[in-house]
C-alpha cells in the first residue's frame, strides 16, 4: 500500500501570499505534513534556508521555522518547519503554505511539500503500534524501536532534523546528502550501499530500506523488529565525527 497525499506541490519562496493548497479543513481535523528542499531568502550566497530554519553563521537555527501555514479565514500563522505529525488543525478554512520572510522579491527556490490526512494514512488497516524517538548520526549501533512487525504490515513515518559529517561539513536532512559522491556512485562501505550518505535507513528483520523523510507507506517485506540508523561507512570511528540526527515518528498498520 502506498498512501497518496491529499495535496502535493511546491511552495515558491517568491510567493508573498503563499500557495493555497485548496484543502478545506475543519477545526481539529488531523493532518501530517512533510517538507524538504532549500530556498534562498536573499541574493547573498549564504542566505539559505531549509523548511526548519535559516543558515546563520554556518548553522541552521532550528527555532526559526521558515515554512508556515495560515488559513483563509485568518492571518495568524502556524509553524510547520520540516513537518508535523497528526497535527490538529487550529482553524477552519483552506490551508495556505508560505515561506516566512519580510520581503519575498529577492527570494528564489521552492520547498517540496506533501500533505496527508489521517484518513489517507490509515486506510491501509488497523493501527498496530506507534513510536517516537531520535536516531543519532553519531552512533554506529542501530536505534531499536521495540516495535515488532509482520510481513505485509505498512509503516508510515515522518522524519525531520539535520545532520552533518563534521563541524565543517554540509547540513542535510533525513533524505541524505544529495551532493555526496554516493549520490552518483554507490559506496560499498556504507550500511546500505545503494542509499546516499546520511539517509535514514530502516530495518525490519534483516531487510534494509532507505526510507529518508518518509511520506509514503512502506510495506514491510519481512517479520522482525523495526530499527533505524544513519547511513555511513560501517565503522564506529566514521560515525564519531558526525553531528546531529533525526527525529522520527512512525505508525504501523496491519
Amino acid at each position: 500500500m502506498t498512501a497518496s497525499p491529499a495535496w502535493s506541490g511546491s511552495v515558491d519562496a517568491k510567493a508573498s501570499e503563499g500557495i493555497n493548497t485548496m484543502l478545506s479543513l475543519k477545526v481539529g481535523q488531523k493532518i501530517s505534513i512533510i517538507a524538504e528542499g532549500w530556498v534562498k531568502y536573499g541574493r547573498e550566497e549564504y542566505a539559505l534556508a531549509a523548511p526548519f530554519g535559516r543558515v546563520k553563521e554556518g548553522l541552521i537555527t532550528k527555532a526559526d521555522k521558515v515554512l508556515k501555514a495560515r488559513f483563509s479565514a485568518s492571518g495568524k500563522s502556524y509553524d510547520i518547519g520540516s513537518g508535523v505529525y497528526e497535527w490538529a488543525v487550529p482553524e477552519a478554512g483552506e490551508m495556505i503554505l508560505f515561506v516566512s520572510d519580510s520581503s519575498h522579491r529577492d527570494n528564489s527556490g521552492a520547498f517540496s511539500v506533501d500533505v496527508y490526512t489521517v484518513a489517507d494514512e490509515k486506510k491501509g488497516g488497523v493501527k498496530k503500534a506507534d513510536w517516537k524517538g531520535h536516531v543519532p548520526a553519531t552512533s554506529s549501533d542501530w536505534t531499536r524501536t521495540g516495535v515488532a512487525v509482520s510481513k505485509g504490515d505498512t509503516v508510515m513515518l515522518v522524519a525531520a532534523g539535520t545532520a552533518q559529517y563534521d563541524s565543517r561539513g554540509r547540513r542535510f536532512g533525513p533524505d541524505g546528502d544529495s551532493q555526496h559522491p554516493s549520490a552518483q556512485t554507490p559506496d560499498p562501505t556504507f550500511v546500505l550501499p545503494e542509499a546516499v550518505a546520511g539517509k535514514l535507513i530502516i530495518k525490519a528483520g534483516e531487510h534494509l530500506h532507505g526510507i529518508g523523510s518518509g511520506g509514503t507507506g512502506w510495506e514491510v517485506p519481512a517479520d522482525g523488529e523495526l530499527s533505524f540508523i544513519f547511513n555511513d561507512t560501517n565503522t564506529a570511528s566514521e560515525y564519531a565525527n558526525n553531528t546531529g540526527g533525526y527525529d522520527v515518528r512512525l505508525v504501523v498498520f496491519g
